[in-house]
């Protein structure tokens, strides 16, 4: 099951003074969704309530982000980037499809500390001869440029070294940057959060694609977006066919781009230096 949470704000009136809690429950697509309601008029809410209607899902509300829950209460708001490093993975991918007839190859870095996408990084060496992954986890990477080299004579470039990134017209970070990368102010990001540390490059973390249904997109409540629901029926309900998604749109701080409009600007960057 997932259960949205959501608090609505209303001055108290002389027919309505008390504050309202509903819940109301229906199966979508195989899918139980719970919407807890809250009408906030006066005083303070009852979480207390709000928990025992919550069940088992209130270690993983899917809510507003600025809505505050008691520390208290038992209630926590679900928080995943699972699905995300997907996206953006899987949008880089697509960036490099169509940057194939560059007259230059865009030249591709990964920052993976962690070794979240050992696993795809592979399928970017069919479009480009250029990655280079920037890891900590170098035994989990050279196995797979072992892999590769064996199996298609792709060469994959691993490194501990953050300067190995300073070249990359493409940057794929699966994590929330924390410290500024070394890279060049022309190039592009594609990361799974905000970024904690400003950046001399344009960051990119929030994505858009069309492959819910609108029957699953009408039950989402007003100020969720698509992308958070889908991270929730990715992680919470195994649905995971939507990690194959390909989004459309990408967005960052103060700007925006299409698939086509970021690969021509990766076409020209490549180009250009």
């Amino acid at each position: 099951m997932l259960t949205f949470l959501t608090v609505e704000k209303q001055a108290p009136t002389l027919f309505a003074f008390l504050n309202k809690i509903t819940a109301e429950t229906k199966t979508v697509q195989g899918i139980e969704l719970k919407h807890i309601n809250c009408i906030h008029r006066h005083g303070k809410l009852n979480f207390e309530k709000i928990a025992k209607l919550c069940g088992e899902d209130a270690h993983r509300l899917l809510c507003k982000e600025d809505l505050t829950l008691p520390e208290d209460s038992g209630l926590f708001r679900f928080e995943c980037d699972e699905l995300k490093v997907r996206l953006s993975l899987n949008m880089a991918i697509e960036l490099l499809k169509l940057c194939r007839k560059s007259s230059k190859p865009v030249k591709v870095a990964v920052f993976d500390p962690d070794g979240r996408i050992a696993d795809g990084v592979g399928v970017m060496l069919k479009y480009t001869d250029s990655v280079t992954v920037v890891t900590r986890m170098t035994g989990l990477y050279s196995a797979e440029a072992s892999r590769l080299m064996e199996e298609s004579g792709a060469v994959l470039t691993v490194s501990k070294r953050m300067k190995s990134l300073n070249s990359a017209h493409l940057v794929v970070a699966p994590l929330k940057l924390r410290c500024q990368l070394p890279i060049m102010k022309e190039a592009v990001v594609l990361a799974s959060a905000y970024p904690a540390a400003s950046q001399k490059a344009a960051v990119y973390f929030k994505y858009y694609f069309s492959s819910l249904s609108d029957e699953l997109l009408k039950y989402i409540p007003e100020g969720l977006d698509s992308e958070y629901f889908a991270s929730a029926l990715y992680t919470l309900c195994s649905r995971h066919e939507l990690g194959s998604i390909v989004p459309q749109v990408t967005k960052g701080v103060s700007a925006s781009h299409t698939l086509v409009s970021m690969a021509k600007y990766l076409m020209n960057i490549a180009c250009d230096t």
